[in-house]
């Protein structure tokens, strides 16, 4: 069976730091457990805003386009 747990060390600030503290102890909750939750709720909003940038991206190039057909 493999293991499916990795290790990530990041650097973060006394003040994330003290939020992470406060939050787990307001709570009970591990600081590990308001980590995790964090990375996973944050993963999910990133890419559903990195897909909407990619969308608006996307419909700004086909008016510009649609916009220099028009002039030509």
């Amino acid at each position: 069976m493999t293991d499916n747990n990795h290790h990530l060390q990041i650097r973060i600030t006394a003040r994330t730091r003290g939020k992470i503290r406060e939050l787990a102890e307001k709570h009970h909750r591990s600081t590990a457990d308001i980590v995790r939750t964090s990375v996973d709720m944050g993963l999910r909003l990133l890419e559903n805003l990195l897909k909407a940038q990619d969308e608006m991206v996307g419909e700004y190039i086909r008016l510009l386009k649609k916009e220099a057909r028009r002039k030509e």
